[in-house]
């Protein structure tokens, strides 16, 4: 037995959400292809670790193996696969829309069509910020919040502010990255992990509040990025109840032949 033709193998074939005996006959059937390869690559006068490395490449790359075999054993895999990549491609779209180049056009429509410079997205006590009131250290106080929590106990609180601009700042602000933590584990392997996911959701939204406060199209807030992850960490957890699910499709699939 080649060691790493076998490891090769194993590495595919152990990710696969299927039955063992499914994983057991995609295995025999890699075996006896990269083994034939081999064996006629050694015929031919290469040494064995070429031999190895030449027939493993011939056979394919890993990730792109894992999802083939895994949409040929559970074609819904396979769906969900696209649909993840679709939606993440919509998603990333809508998310640079809403929070970056819709906020840029009102700042320009803005712009246009007053006699005085002013923004919008950036508030100083009592009204609006001109763009040389930005630059203002001073009012950066009503910008910037670095205080964990302080922003949310005062939406929770609502006091002396609109109800709804309360909810819809909170479950904004909890929404935005669920749909980043429910579809890159589909996506990535890497992102199968919560700390990755985690720390993935952290960047994107420290990434998302630098911008657009270095844009002017919004204020920096430590409770958006709070709010973020806690999103992010939810729709991982959707991601787990799906997986579980199909492990208990996959389960009854397999106790379903093994009695017939």
């Amino acid at each position: 037995m080649n060691e790493k033709l076998e490891q090769y193998i194993h590495e595919i074939t152990s990710t696969l959400t299927c039955s063992p005996q499914e994983k057991q006959e995609i295995a025999d059937e890699m075996r006896d292809h990269l083994y034939t390869s081999y064996e006629g690559l050694l015929a031919n006068g290469h040494e064995e670790k070429s031999a190895t490395n030449k027939a493993i490449q011939t056979f394919g790359q890993t990730n792109v193996l894992k999802l083939s075999f895994q949409q040929v054993v559970d074609p819904l895999y396979g769906w969900l696969h696209k649909f993840a990549l679709i939606g993440f491609i919509l998603y990333s779209f809508a998310l640079s829309w809403i929070l970056l180049i819709k906020r840029l056009i009102t700042r320009i429509i803005d712009y246009q069509s007053f006699d005085f410079l002013f923004n919008s997205y950036v508030k100083t006590q009592g009204t609006l910020a001109t763009e040389k009131a930005f630059f203002d250290f001073s009012i950066w106080e009503h910008n910037v919040n670095f205080i964990p929590f302080k922003t949310i106990v005062l939406y929770l609180k609502a006091e002396h502010m609109n109800t709804s601009i309360a909810v819809n700042n909170l479950v904004g602000n909890f929404s935005l990255l669920l749909p980043l933590g429910l579809l890159l584990p589909f996506l990535f392997k890497r992102c199968k992990r919560f700390t990755s996911v985690v720390a993935i959701a952290f960047i994107t939204s420290f990434c998302i509040e630098i911008i657009q406060f270095a844009l002017q199209v919004g204020m920096a807030d430590i409770d958006d990025v709070i709010l973020n992850i806690l999103g992010a960490m939810f729709g991982f957890t959707i991601y787990k109840l799906i997986m579980w699910f199909l492990s208990l499709r996959i389960q009854f699939k397999h106790k379903k032949y093994s009695t017939s």
